[in-house]
């Protein structure tokens, strides 16, 4: 990559601000650890499905828990640090420089862990600031208004999570069910003004309704969010119109496909809602670039059950940039496209906007927050 296609700015990983050209290839959407035993699990309605769902993953089970992958209690939580390590280091061997870890409190984040892990991969992680659904709000966050959760978030980048230095490089995974919690409306007006107040993209996981997207978008807009600032997840979770992606691009926001590696017959426990494949995605891919809509997409895996990890018979960290990049060669893509889609987007998209530090070589803790007023967060609700 040419100096003049170097991307600008830095990114803020759990051991300190990096360059963003220093990145490498980059996972913009996955969990190293995470718990989602208290949201996700569906229980089955069959004898059978109820007492599989209680037993480790094994061979034996290993193909009942890729249909049904959310009514499996073990599949939904992976809070082991040295089995998180072995995985990543398969990211490092397929070329791999930088994972997002999109997991918020609530669900298993782990700030600590995340630098162990970091360090012990030589991988540079990023991670994420904010709340996931409602029900998975820990008491410390149920209790606040717009403006609290706006000022943890800032607390957060301005001095590490609980004053440890380890800050977030994004706001997210933002979490949002169908139909939207009153508590996570206030989550979204309070993560937009908290993007405007630290320059950092934000992230949001949409409900699963084909209006969820545009019911957001509202949201967040009359809030003052940057749209050039945002990503919205889950866009390959089921079949997103293409008129609706360049709908978004157009808005300025990132799309992304970060479903890559999951392919089944359908998306538990929705059973209209069918998963695509990785050529489908790959299809998408190249319809966005072809309609000039390239420089906004980002790729990742979303790996948050343990079926999807290799030690349990998945796909990895490793199977977009050790399978799918290869195979995207194979398909017609070329090497500036797939330099645009792993390295150059997700550098540009989690870059540090401009003018909401004092340099890119600062310390942690002595960021100081850019107010758009003369509060620095109107306009929100005081309410929830």
């Amino acid at each position: 990559m040419s100096a003049v296609e170097q991307p600008a700015g830095w990114v803020q990983t759990v051991r300190g601000p990096v360059a963003a050209g220093e990145l490498g290839p980059v996972l913009t959407h996955e969990h190293l650890l995470i718990d989602l035993r208290g949201v996700t699990f569906a229980e089955p309605d069959d004898e059978r499905g109820r007492r599989v769902a209680r037993e480790p993953i094994g061979l034996e089970n290993l193909g009942w828990v890729r249909r049904h992958w959310t009514s499996s209690l073990d599949n939904l939580h992976q809070l082991d640090e040295g089995l998180a390590i072995r995985e990543l280091a398969a990211f490092a061997e397929a070329g791999g420089g930088t994972l997002v870890d999109a997991t918020v409190p609530g669900i298993g984040r782990d700030p600590a862990a995340l630098v162990r892990i970091s360090e012990a991969t030589g991988v540079q992680v990023v991670m994420g600031s904010g709340s996931y659904v409602e029900p998975t709000h820990p008491p410390e966050l149920r209790d606040l208004d717009a403006h609290g959760l706006h000022d943890r978030v800032v607390a957060e980048w301005r001095d590490g999570v609980d004053g440890t230095g380890i800050r977030p490089g994004l706001i997210g995974e933002v979490g949002c069910s169908w139909p939207l919690h009153p508590r996570e409306r206030v989550a979204l007006e309070a993560m937009a003004a908290a993007q405007r107040t630290t320059g950092l993209p934000v992230m949001i996981h949409p409900g699963r309704d084909p209006a969820a997207v545009a019911e957001i978008l509202a949201i967040v807009r009359a809030a003052g969010m940057d749209l050039s600032r945002l990503i919205i997840a889950h866009l390959d979770r089921g079949i997103t119109p293409h008129e609706e992606l360049l709908d978004l691009v157009a808005a300025g926001v990132y799309v992304e496909l970060d479903c890559f590696g999951l392919e089944s017959s359908l998306f538990p426990p929705n059973p209209r809602m069918a998963t695509l494949s990785d050529a489908q995605r790959l299809d998408i891919v190249r319809r966005l670039i072809d309609a000039g809509a390239g420089d906004r997409v980002l790729l990742a895996h979303d790996v948050c059950q343990k079926h999807r990890l290799t030690a349990y018979g998945g796909h990895g960290f490793g199977h977009l940039t050790g399978e799918i990049r290869p195979w995207m060669h194979e398909r017609g893509f070329s090497e500036a496209e797939t330099m645009m889609l792993f390295v150059t987007n997700p550098a540009r998209a989690l870059a540090v906007a401009p003018g909401s530090v004092r340099s890119a070589s600062v310390e942690p803790g002595s960021i100081e927050p850019v107010a758009t007023d003369a509060t620095g967060i109107a306009p929100i609700a005081r309410s929830a």
